[in-house]
């Protein structure tokens, strides 16, 4: 009932009946019986007092009910848009949809079906609810017939209450959970629907297994719908994250494809006629070919120790001539430029900083350059903190992100090389290093050089 007809209501039945009771008493009491007249009139206005004052209450208690039932409903919303944002790769966000909608909805089961490129058929489908060993047993995933085809073409939103009973349904697979009520709903993205979210036998508030179920209603639907909308957006999001990731993987491959071009293959192209020439003066002039031999056994070093920084990630001679402060900025820079990351480096003034050796220089900046890679390539971080600071020479650097983090000593540990290089150049350093991770929660380095780096000073590590 909305607040304009209560507030008529409030005025309307009051006066009607006062009217009617003024009429019953002047009609069925003589004034010779005023007495009697009036206390019938006192109880029949007492009575009406009490029913009105009922059926106000219960209406305002229902109202309130209903208000915080919406309101429970969009917290529950918003905290599930909330933990769609903090991922970016599509499969995890797609599989959060469902789980997050099952839960939304207090439903038994959830799915997710990912439409092909015509929008008829499902290529994709995520589950909830069923384990993975009743997956296995019940085979392939659906491509849209029956009830799950029914969104497909328009893109609007299904309630069923009893599937068997419904003419669309084509029945469940063999092993398939008996299952009673649906609610479907599309998820449009850009304009296109994307796919569709389905959820079947809601649960009774507070329970997590049931055997009676309640049936989804049109407070369901538009919740669910909210739900995804939200969902798009997450789900835009991670596509367009996946690209930016591809297309930074074309331009690598590009640059190293012209690197390879204009220097190495050069290189090696200028070596081989360097020994054509050699072999052809061999008989004739046998020191010169030599030499010139000798000549190219050392640019073949130089194209293999090229090759090697190009399988790295590194360009040759990148830092020569760098300082520590400016070799780090660049490195920030680059990294702002071609990724999404928010890179915050707070630089000290490079006239108060001390600059180390050149090869000390070097080692920390590869160290950097590798930590930095690491939070591109596996971190799935929006933010990188970067901070460099000196204390009685002893150089202290930081670098700091909030992405998903790992177990150092267990599942999601990074398998490559990454780490295991730079507890080698910190060992090279004399310095000592320390790496946290937390799942969920971000990862630092933590890199402290000191001032006298003795010869053969080992690597203080700290985990």
């Amino acid at each position: 009932m909305s607040t304009r007809i209560l507030k008529f209501l409030a005025v309307v039945l009051p006066v009607s009946f006062m009217l009617a009771v003024v009429y019953l008493r002047v009609s069925l009491f003589s004034p010779e019986s005023a007495s009697e007249g009036n206390f019938y009139t006192f109880l029949v206005v007492a009575l009406g007092a009490t029913a009105f004052s009922i059926f106000i209450f219960n209406v305002i208690e229902h109202r309130e009910e209903e208000i915080r039932q919406r309101s429970l409903q969009l917290e529950a919303l918003h905290e599930a848009a909330l933990a769609l944002t903090n991922e970016l790769d599509l499969q995890i966000v797609l599989q959060k949809v469902v789980d997050l909608s099952r839960e939304l909805l207090n439903a038994k089961y959830g799915a997710l079906g990912v439409l092909d490129e015509d929008g008829e058929r499902i290529a994709h489908f995520f589950t909830s609810g069923i384990s993975d060993a009743r997956s296995g047993q019940i085979g392939q995933p659906p491509h849209g017939s029956g009830l799950l085809g029914v969104l497909s073409p328009g893109g609007q939103s299904l309630i069923v209450d009893n599937i068997g009973e419904d003419p669309r349904s084509a029945g469940f697979p063999t092993n398939h959970p008996d299952m009673l009520s649906l609610l479907g709903v599309p998820i449009k993205s850009k304009g296109e629907v994307f796919g569709n979210l389905y959820l079947a036998d809601k649960l009774s508030e507070g329970r997590v297994d049931d055997s009676n179920y309640l049936p989804f209603d049109e407070s369901d639907r538009q919740l669910l719908e909210k739900f995804a909308t939200q969902a798009a957006i997450a789900i835009e999001n991670a596509q367009l994250y996946r690209k930016t990731q591809e297309l930074a993987v074309l331009k690598e491959r590009e640059r190293f494809s012209m690197d390879l071009h204009d220097g190495i293959m050069q290189s090696v192209y200028a070596t081989g006629l360097s020994l054509q020439e050699a072999q052809l003066g061999i008989d004739g002039s046998p020191e010169e070919a030599v030499s010139r031999i000798d000549h190219a056994i050392q640019d073949l070093s130089q194209v293999l120790r090229d090759i090697r920084n190009y399988i790295l990630g590194l360009r040759p001679d990148r830092f020569k001539e760098h300082d520590l402060v400016t070799g780090i900025g660049e490195i920030a820079r680059e990294l702002r430029a071609n990724t999404l990351l928010n890179v915050n480096f707070d630089a000290p003034n490079r006239d108060d900083f001390p600059n180390p050796e050149a090869d000390q220089v070097s080692e920390m900046l590869m160290i950097t350059q590798e930590a930095l890679a690491n939070v591109r390539k596996h971190s799935l971080a929006r933010n990188v903190n970067i901070e460099l600071t000196q204390n009685n020479g002893e150089i202290v650097l930081s670098i700091e992100d909030d992405g998903s983090g790992f177990d150092l000593k267990g599942e999601g540990n990074p398998k490559g090389n990454g780490l295991p290089n730079m507890r080698e150049r910190a060992s090279n350093l004399g310095a000592a290093i320390r790496i946290d991770s937390k799942k969920s929660k971000g990862t630092s380095i933590r890199l402290s050089v000191p001032p006298v780096l003795e010869k053969g000073n080992r690597l203080k590590e700290k985990i």
